[in-house]
């Protein structure tokens, strides 16, 4: 048995690398959450949530500069001020066709740096389903998260939705929002 030796050229192997690491960056995205994906008896998971600050221009897509109008897609994106859309945004991923029903009611829940005390932010939700390329994004902007935080996070949040009946529905928090259970001695 006479066997042919494989020949590849620069070219392919450049491309084979290039594919190599565009996968190998495709597979760090969306890392599985530290936290549970579902928490104190919610009944839709959340895959991940974190704050990210946005400009007006990470804002904008590109049909927008044709029609004039905001265009958000897959997304549900609500601000406090509606007409800022600079901010800290927290993006939350909700399971792949999880239904979030009209009416529902998101509370944030966060320390800011510069102030004391819990500051709250709730808002109305549309009807929303969970998809792979939809997220919720909530946007602290206006006076709630001026510019000059732009490159700091809440010390500590929480994060719920409740269904228009009150039931809970998601619940996402960071490390630092409770202290530790004690131990039974």
């Amino acid at each position: 048995m006479m066997s042919l030796p494989i020949r590849f050229s620069r070219e392919r192997l450049r491309f084979a690398g290039v594919l190599l690491l565009l996968a190998l960056g495709a597979a760090g995205c969306r890392v599985p959450p530290s936290a549970p994906a579902r928490a104190e008896g919610a009944v839709v998971a959340v895959n991940y949530a974190d704050f990210a600050w946005k400009t007006t221009t990470d804002m904008t897509r590109l049909s927008e500069y044709f029609t004039g109008k905001e265009f958000s897609g897959s997304d549900c994106v609500l601000r406090t001020d509606p007409k800022v859309r600079e901010g800290l945004y927290l993006i939350i991923g909700i399971e792949w066709l999880a239904d979030v029903p009209a009416g529902s009611t998101a509370e944030i829940r966060y320390f800011r740096p510069d102030k004391t005390g819990e500051q709250t932010e709730k808002f109305l939700l549309p009807a929303f389903t969970g998809g792979p390329f939809g997220e919720l994004r909530l946007g602290l902007t206006g006076d709630a998260w001026p510019s000059s935080l732009k490159k700091k996070k809440p010390s500590a949040w929480k994060f719920t939705i409740r269904n228009p009946s009150g039931k809970l529905l998601v619940s996402r928090q960071s490390f630092l929002w409770e202290l530790p259970k004690k131990k039974d001695a």
